[in-house]
This record gives C-alpha cells, sequence and structure tokens, in this order.
C-alpha cells in the first residue's frame, strides 16, 4: 500500500514538474520551491526514503 501511495505521489509531482517546464520563468521559480517543499513533507512523513528524496531533489534543480 505504501508503494502504491509513493508511485501516485510521484506521479503527481513529476506531471507537476512537466507543467513547471512550460510556465514562465518567475512561475518556474515558484514552482520549484513548491515541488521541494511537497518532496520535503513526503519524506518527513515517512513516505519517501532519504534516497528517495535526494533523487527526487537532483531531478527538480537540474531543470
Amino acid at each position: 500500500m505504501k508503494k502504491i501511495f509513493l508511485i501516485l505521489i510521484l506521479n503527481i509531482l513529476l506531471s507537476t514538474f512537466s507543467y513547471a517546464n512550460e510556465s514562465q520563468n518567475s512561475k518556474e521559480t515558484n514552482a520549484i520551491s513548491d515541488q521541494l517543499k511537497n518532496l520535503q513533507d513526503l519524506y518527513k512523513s515517512g513516505a519517501i526514503s532519504g534516497y528517495e528524496y535526494e533523487k527526487e531533489k537532483k531531478k527538480i534543480l537540474k531543470k
């Protein structure tokens, strides 16, 4: 069940990342910070591991 929840959340995050890439620079900055906050919340809640957190964070920051 936890893995299904994780896959669902990561799917939502990835779709959000795609949307952020299509928006303007100022909106991108806000979207990236929101994505990082959401990712951190998932990590703090225990929904994702430290490894998954770092992996997704790198993806966000590379964009």
